[in-house]
């Protein structure tokens, strides 16, 4: 069960750059296709991307999900921080706010911390609640801008 303390809590800053090859990785995953032929080519080709009307190539709408697993000790470090049994773990909801846009090459910082925890739903058969977390990611680029906002729902069932 999480830690109902650790609401305010601040998660170590890690910083990444956005790689070409992770950008095309992660839109063909989402696209559920096995080459990156099967893709929008603004995901890859620079380009098709300036064709586009990007000033580089763009990361997916939904990119920053993987800011968790490829910084720090990835997914496990914030369940471990939080008293979360990981097999009891879904992953709830998520929702992004976009304040500027986010290209391969960008040196990107995750300011992560807890906002918010709650019961939801009903009892189990064990008379427990879901336990919900909700994260807020702050993303900033190389140049102290911040890019996009992350709220991110765990749930423990």
């Amino acid at each position: 069960m999480a830690d109902r303390s650790k609401v305010g809590m601040e998660f170590a800053t890690y910083t990444m750059t956005v790689e070409k090859n992770k950008i095309a990785e992660f839109a063909i995953a989402v696209a559920l296709k096995e080459e990156k032929e099967g893709i929008n080519p603004i995901y890859y080709d620079e380009a098709s991307a300036k064709k586009a009307g990007y000033r580089g190539i763009p990361v997916p709408p939904t990119f920053m999900t993987s800011i968790f697993y490829w910084t720090g000790e990835g997914l496990s470090e914030i369940v471990k921080a939080l008293g979360i049994d990981m097999s009891r773990l879904l992953h709830s909801e998520e929702e992004y706010e976009y304040y500027g846009g986010i290209y391969e090459g960008d040196t990107i910082t995750r300011k992560m911390k807890v906002v918010e925890m709650y019961e939801r739903g009903t009892r189990d058969r064990l008379g427990r609640f879901a336990e919900v977390t909700i994260l807020e990611t702050e993303v900033i680029n190389q140049r102290g801008e911040l890019v996009a906002k992350v709220r991110s729902a765990m749930m423990e069932r």
